[in-house]
């Protein structure tokens, strides 16, 4: 760490570049554009996860109830963690509803409603495996380019998995019991 007194411009350039510096070597807007699109697609997951827990006590699924709750919970902090960082590299969190819908289709993520308990967890399962796959792909494009970006996703992608995961489990033990 240098010792010399920065200058008043460098100073002003540093305000202005926050958590970004010569080491970042991703490309900040394109990043801070993959993270809007991300986090379109977790606002729309807790959206479909708490319709179908709100569902899920009239069909008498208090179980499930509190297991898409869970999840709902989860899927907003992922939302959450994804604004802070866009913000942190001078981005804006995209917070327009028709905008969160629009970047959230783009990706495939479509918030759906199915008549029988299966099928909402069968529509979660595949919600969760389209977000797992474009987690991956943005973990290999970032790649070390940016190192916290990078972990945060890594982090959230294990969520992720671990969801798909549970909501599989669910569907075999249904189908075993028919």
């Amino acid at each position: 760490m240098s010792t010399e007194k920065k200058s008043a411009g460098e100073i002003q350039e540093a305000i202005k570049q926050g958590a970004i510096t010569r080491e970042y070597k991703a490309d900040a807007k394109r990043v801070i554009q993959a993270l809007n699109g991300l986090r379109s697609t977790e606002v729309m997951s807790y959206l479909q996860y708490m319709q179908h827990q709100y569902m899920a006590v009239s069909l008498l699924s208090p179980g499930m109830k509190a297991e898409f709750q869970a999840h709902a919970t989860q899927e907003l902090d992922h939302a959450n963690r994804l604004a802070e960082r866009i913000q942190q590299l001078g981005g804006v969190p995209i917070y327009d509803p028709k905008e969160i819908a629009q970047k959230a289709a783009n990706v495939g993520v479509v918030p759906e409603q199915g008549a029988t308990l299966t099928e909402m967890v069968a529509e979660d399962l595949m919600l969760e495996r389209q977000q797992i796959e474009t987690y991956s792909a943005l973990v290999r494009e970032i790649d070390n380019q940016d190192l916290v970006t990078r972990q945060m996703l890594i982090g959230i992608l294990a969520e992720t998995e671990k969801h798909a995961s549970e909501l599989a489990d669910y569907l075999k033990r249904t189908a075993e019991t028919k």
